[in-house]
């Protein structure tokens, strides 16, 4: 097997916003091949990833319409290999003082930050201010 490549040999922590996994859970064009690549890198132990429940409860309510044993066994695969990152009082209290327009992305950027994240990996990447903690990167700008 080749050496993997450098961005993944320091054990990068790859926090995963939604968007990135429902481009794999909905295969979406054109970001599908980049975000499973990055998860697979988790999947693989060639990084460590995680998510937010909040992530997971996202994911769940848009897709309320599928059938509930399909969902949760996605989410088993995906917890399998992936971290659930903590969100508690106090993160919560953080996000809203961030004041961003979108309060979910802050507490997704929070819980990142908590879980030690040295990346948050998203296709919102406007809606993310700098964190001098992790880089905030498209899947495809951090395999690149």
């Amino acid at each position: 097997m080749p050496d993997p490549p450098a961005f993944a040999r320091s054990m990068d922590r790859l926090f995963f916003d939604t968007n990135v996994l429902l481009d794999v859970l909905e295969r979406r064009d054109p970001w599908f091949p980049e975000a499973v690549e990055c998860l697979e890198l988790a999947r693989a132990g060639r990084c460590v990833g995680a998510v937010s429940a909040i992530t997971l409860s996202d994911i769940a309510y848009t897709h309320r319409a599928t059938e509930t044993s399909k969902v949760c066994a996605a989410f088993e695969q995906l917890v399998g290999f992936l971290d659930i990152a903590p969100l508690d009082r106090s993160a919560v209290a953080a996000a809203m003082a961030r004041r961003l327009p979108d309060i979910e992305d802050g507490f997704q950027m929070e819980a990142a930050v908590r879980w030690g994240a040295t990346h948050l990996l998203t296709r919102n990447l406007k809606d993310f201010p700098p964190d001098e903690r992790m880089q905030i990167v498209s899947p495809l700008e951090y395999l690149a």
